[in-house]
């Protein structure tokens, strides 16, 4: 079976022409200043913890409406999803993998196909539909020991989209497809996505490396071997993630302190 977007997706691709190129021309009121700045080098040896965290960004929180809408006051600029699907159909810098059965990345193994996709997009052009309310972002917390910090690198993002049931409830979020965050830096790294809190305009780069956004921890590897329980009501959940939020943050300091 050929592997396919899904056909909100489709249809939100199809319309990014991209009019008007001189949004991120010289002077452009889009235009970040395209400089991805280096993680600082991690050795293994030094790397003495380590956890793999699952996090949910919800766009209808107003401290994450840097991901959710463009910059303001420039009303041409693109929000996160357009940028990434800009850089998917147009510029074909970045990939999209196969989000799996439980919506994880299943370690970015499988590309969705260009060519079937291109296929589809021919009577396709409207971008209206799309319905991108949150994020899932994959990220490692590791401590090391050289520079006594904790080191939080994202490796993975993911839009999800809406579930909803025969009678059009809502019945949840689920990630569409997955990207490989160290390959969408620098495509990140052009578009600005708003004023961050000095006030001066920051990229969507700088939005996600900074961590300018709050988000709900829905799984952890490798402490007690279990997610949050989906079946818990939205309030405990918070409270549960907040729990292990906490337990990350604790680790780093009582290292430090060591």
């Amino acid at each position: 079976m050929a592997l396919r977007f899904d056909a909100m997706l489709i249809s939100a691709i199809a319309s990014l022409s991209l009019q008007g190129q001189d949004l991120l021309g010289p002077d452009g009121p889009c235009q970040g200043d395209g400089i991805v700045r280096p993680y600082a080098r991690l050795r293994e040896a030094d790397a003495i913890w380590s956890r793999r965290v699952w996090r949910v960004i919800d766009l209808n929180e107003s401290w994450n409406q840097l991901l959710a809408k463009p910059a303001t006051g420039t009303a041409q600029c693109r929000s996160l999803i357009e940028v990434i699907l800009h850089g998917l159909h147009d510029e074909g810098g970045i990939r999209a993998f196969v989000a799996g059965k439980d919506g994880l990345d299943e370690g970015f193994r499988t590309v969705l196909g260009r060519t079937p996709l291109m296929h589809d997009l021919a009577a396709l052009d409207t971008l209206r539909g799309i319905a991108v309310g949150r994020y899932m972002i994959k990220e490692d917390w590791i401590f090391d020991k050289a520079r006594s910090v904790m080191e939080v690198r994202i490796i993975g993002l993911a839009p999800m989209k809406e579930v909803r049931g025969e009678l059009g409830e809502l019945r949840g979020y689920r990630p569409m497809f997955w990207l490989y965050y160290p390959e969408c830096r620098q495509l990140f790294a052009w578009w600005v996505a708003g004023k961050g809190p000095e006030g001066s305009p920051v990229t969507f780069e700088t939005v996600l490396d900074r961590r300018l956004f709050r988000g709900t921890i829905t799984k952890v590897s490798n402490m007690q071997d279990r997610a949050t329980s989906a079946a818990n009501t939205s309030i405990d959940a918070l409270l549960e993630s907040d729990a292990v939020r906490r337990q990350l943050e604790a680790v780093g300091f009582d290292l430090w302190h060591y």
